[in-house]
């Protein structure tokens, strides 16, 4: 596997398992039938809080995972005819 190809592999991973974390997030606090304020009820609302709460974290280890893999796989090698 290329570097380019592994590096677009993890960001695809990261995308998928971010989305599903945050509609993980969002249902969770939206299905309890406890009385919220009428703001909070909302995915709009959900969603910006976990934009602002949990989204930099996984944006952090999006960046450390990018630099993890660019360094474990090695540079495809061109042969060259000398």
């Amino acid at each position: 596997m290329t570097k380019a190809k592994a590096l677009i592999l993890t960001i695809v991973v990261w995308f998928i398992v971010t989305g599903l974390y945050a509609y993980y997030y969002i249902v969770s606090i939206l299905a309890p039938p406890e009385p919220y304020d009428a703001y909070a009820r909302n995915w709009q609302f959900q969603f910006l809080a976990f934009s602002l709460v949990r989204l930099p974290y996984l944006l952090l280890g999006l960046f450390l995972a990018i630099i993890v893999v660019a360094s474990l796989v090695p540079d495809k090698k061109r042969h060259s005819m000398v």
